[in-house]
């Protein structure tokens, strides 16, 4: 079971989670995408995470925001970059608004320190694509934008060596789906991918070895009660996180949220 999105800082017990996740062989992507979250991530007990910005702060970082980030990243040289995009509902989204200003100091960060690319998406992927094609990402091997990422791979002697963008809860269709598989790109699958039909018809056009599955847990995910087992609680406005949810009640409805969203592509598949 592998969380390939998952926001440890903003959940409860986060200092206790982490050794928790451990014991119940929970493995997950920590994802630390506001300057407030870069130190705490930082010091947690795990071999995968990110650092980046996220559209909804675009608007409020700062020169010395960034300095800090490239720190952050080459402090850990197994990191990703992100989560970073855009995001049509917060401030300075555009062509060449803010948000993709700060998107894509990120996408060449990732490109020059040859890493993963956790890519937020709330409205148009078709320029995301673009972006990434302006900026050569990803270009690990010098071959042209047109090059397959499995001949890429093949020439860069790893796959491994090879930074990709990586779809964090994928919300595309099916020419995204088309356009970014050349770029060796990874589809991180949430429940939500399962509601769009356009994103439907195109999850069946993604090679199973392009596939992972996330939960996006953070803060709103356990803002409720009812909200915490079997259900999306995205639509929580409340981010004060109970103190009564214990350890063990926070990963099984991680675990049954991931195995949720893992049953939705299996039954896909069928």
């Amino acid at each position: 079971m592998f969380d390939f999105h998952l926001h440890p800082a903003r959940l409860p017990h986060p200092e206790k989670l982490i050794g928790a996740f451990k014991a119940a062989d929970y493995c997950f992507v920590a994802i630390a995408c506001e300057p407030w979250e870069w130190e705490a991530v930082s010091t947690m007990d795990t071999n995968n995470k990110a650092f980046g910005i996220h559209p909804m702060v675009a608007m409020q970082v700062s020169e010395d925001d960034f300095k800090k980030l490239e720190g952050y990243l080459r402090s850990d040289p197994s990191a990703s970059v992100g989560e970073c995009g855009l995001d049509k509902r917060y401030p300075g989204y555009g062509e060449n608004g803010m948000q993709e200003a700060v998107f894509m100091r990120q996408v060449e960060l990732a490109r020059d320190l040859r890493r993963n690319l956790q890519i937020h998406c709330v409205g148009d992927y078709g320029r995301i694509v673009a972006l990434l094609k302006a900026a050569k990402f990803p270009d690990a091997a010098g071959l042209s934008g047109s090059a397959k990422f499995s001949e890429v791979a093949r020439l860069s002697g790893s796959a491994n060596s090879v930074p990709r963008p990586v779809f964090h809860r994928f919300g595309g269709d099916a020419g995204i789906v088309r356009a970014a598989l050349p770029m060796g790109a990874i589809f991180s699958l949430h429940a939500d991918s399962f509601k769009k039909k356009s994103t439907l018809a195109a999850i069946p056009l993604i090679p199973e070895q392009n596939v992972r599955f996330e939960t996006d847990a953070d803060e709103t995910t356990f803002a409720t009660k009812e909200a915490t087992f079997a259900s999306d609680a995205r639509s929580a406005s409340n981010g004060d996180v109970p103190a009564e949810y214990s350890v063990e009640q926070v990963i099984q409805s991680l675990k049954e949220r991931w195995l949720a969203t893992k049953s939705l592509w299996d039954h896909l598949k069928v």
